[in-house]
């Protein structure tokens, strides 16, 4: 059903009331407290046609009402109108920012920046190294059999790697290796999973005619096999859902909680919105994980050097303020690309 202009104004009323207070919200409310011009039992009328058409729903038969998943998502893309951070918001986050020297230190201070500001989660998904060209491998022997792989991007962006080997390698193979790779890095740009399968068919001519080079199989696979790679997120903000009071029932508070914690998830969950230009914002059942679809998603992907790097986004009850939580993410990813491209 396409809604009309009234409609339009009293769902906007009811979710910046409902937002505001968490409380169900009556006809007789938007009446007092907007202007609307519209006598109590017109808003009536047209709430109870927003419920039919499942806009807004009722708690409890004696309770006014309370947004949808639908109606949400019809505010955000109809409705809603863009806010802007105030100016010395700004300034705070670009000084923030401009102290940071360290890679791991800025993805800490981005999730508490997020999680500060908007009240909710805030995560960070760091660099992804499969968009980047590679330019460097290093092997660094740390004893116990263990190798420190470090593989250079393009854009400046070092990925570290703990492999624990299942037999032991020597030095000099551990030159050869890291010279026959770099040589190859050399001749094509590449990136990790290009890589993989090029070492994988030289590997392959090798092995038919020199057998002692059986060991770098299994190593190969270690370092390079993108399956292999997990996405490290940076989480912050646990103690801000468990005060929003959509979540005091403890199954739902436990629900998510359980869910942040398992990291490869959440890491994939945020990571499909790295295909998107524009900040993506996911509302309740829209989310695929099911312990989660009492939540809203808003993320946004990052660069460094122009790539595509990561994502960044907050995560918190579908009662929120839209405007302020998108602008936030937004401004923040635009400050956290150009921090990370100075490195």
């Amino acid at each position: 059903m396409e809604l009309n202009e009234r409609m339009r104004r009293i769902l906007a009323a009811v979710i910046h009331r409902y937002i505001t207070t968490a409380e169900p919200v009556s006809s007789s409310i938007i009446a007092e407290k907007y202007n609307l011009n519209l006598s109590t039992a017109t808003i009536r009328h047209e709430m109870n046609l927003l419920e039919k058409y499942d806009y807004l729903w009722q708690p409890h038969t004696s309770a006014g009402r309370i947004p949808t998943d639908r109606g949400y998502r019809f505010y955000v893309d109809n409705l809603m109108k863009k806010t802007h951070l105030k100016e010395n918001e700004k300034e705070q986050i670009i000084q923030i920012y401009r102290k940071s020297k360290e890679f791991e230190e800025t993805m800490k201070i981005t999730s508490q920046l997020l999680s500060k500001l908007t009240n909710n989660i805030g995560v960070v998904l760091e660099p992804h190294i499969f968009n980047h060209l590679i330019k460097r491998i290093q092997f660094i022997p740390v004893g116990n059999n263990r190798i420190l792989v470090l593989i250079i991007t393009d854009t400046g962006l070092v990925c570290q790697k703990l492999i624990n080997l299942s037999g032991e390698i020597t030095k000099s193979n551990l030159n050869y290796l890291s010279n026959f790779i770099n040589i190859k890095l050399q001749e094509k740009d590449v990136n990790l999973v290009n890589l993989y399968n090029i070492l994988k068919e030289e590997l392959n001519k090798i092995l038919s005619f020199q057998e002692r080079f059986n060991y770098i199989h299994n190593f190969i696979e270690d370092c390079f096999n993108f399956r292999y790679f997990n996405d490290k997120v940076y989480l912050n903000g646990r103690i801000n859902i468990m005060k929003q009071p959509e979540f005091r029932k403890t199954n739902n508070l436990n629900y998510i909680l359980s869910f942040i914690e398992k990291e490869n998830i959440l890491a994939n969950t945020i990571k499909k919105y790295l295909a998107f230009e524009n900040t993506q914002v996911i509302i309740g059942r829209e989310i695929q994980q099911k312990e989660i679809q009492n939540c809203t998603l808003i993320a946004r992907k990052y660069k460094i050097k122009g790539k595509p790097a990561g994502a960044i986004g907050i995560l918190g009850p579908t009662r929120m303020n839209y405007p302020r939580m998108i602008s936030i993410v937004e401004f923040i990813s635009e400050k956290l690309s150009e921090a990370l491209s100075e490195f």
